[in-house]
């Protein structure tokens, strides 16, 4: 029986793990639940039904005979292993650990941006304050990243592994909700995340992924992938 990931109908925090499905051709069934429309089918009827089985109910799912996770990172780790896209040793062990956390905060910080408090009264004027200070905040983030890459073609070093699907998402997201231009600066980032483009199986799930939303609507950030025109930061 195929593996199931489940997630809302956006690309929101799925696509890492997508990404690395894709590269290890994996065919599995991937569930949408509506974000805007029937929310009830996930929140009044599997996440009640899964809660049998899951540790942890939530979005996404990963289903894979008796291994079944939620927790976007653990799943993509597991993934990692399980297709050996895992780190070699210690000090490549070490390095995913770490780059995963650094760009784990570089989302947190992106959503934060684009969801003000709801019940905030100016929310569009407090999400572009947020937005002018993460901007100016953008090439010293991107520079520690570069740093850190370094020579190297990948982000544990020689060789391809899970973190690097997380790491090309959060600055793809990057690139998509801000200004390419910030990029420029960064030559072995844009070479980096050209190597993620160009992996097998990743440009054909790329293709489809500009059709998708991505985040849900009612936050500031909100369109298709192939919809959105940047700012001139």
């Amino acid at each position: 029986m195929a593996p199931i990931l489940a997630y809302w109908d956006v690309r929101g925090i799925v696509t890492p793990i997508r990404l690395l499905l894709a590269y290890a051709d994996v065919r599995y069934e991937y569930k949408e639940y509506e974000f805007q429309g029937n929310r009830a089918e996930w929140f009044e009827v599997d996440k009640i039904e899964l809660g049998e089985t899951l540790d942890f109910p939530n979005l996404p799912y990963y289903i894979d005979g008796r291994v079944q996770l939620t927790q976007s990172k653990t799943i993509l780790a597991y993934l990692g292993r399980k297709h050996n896209l895992n780190a070699a040793n210690e000090a490549e062990e070490l390095r995913i650990s770490l780059i995963i956390e650094q760009v784990s905060d570089l989302r947190l910080f992106i959503s934060r941006v684009a969801n003000p408090p709801v019940s905030a009264t100016n929310r569009q004027e407090i999400h572009e304050k947020l937005r002018k200070e993460y901007l100016d905040s953008i090439p010293s983030r991107l520079g520690l990243i570069a740093k850190f890459l370094g020579s190297h073609n990948w982000m544990a070093g020689d060789h391809l592994t899970y973190a690097d699907f997380l790491v090309y998402d959060v600055l793809d997201f990057h690139r998509l909700l801000f200004n390419p231009k910030h990029f420029n600066g960064f030559p072995t980032l844009v070479a980096y995340m050209e190597r993620i483009e160009g992996l097998k199986g990743v440009n054909k799930f790329l293709d489809t992924m500009d059709k998708m939303p991505t985040h849900g609507p009612g936050v500031a950030f909100f369109g298709n992938s192939k919809d959105f025109k940047p700012k001139e930061d």
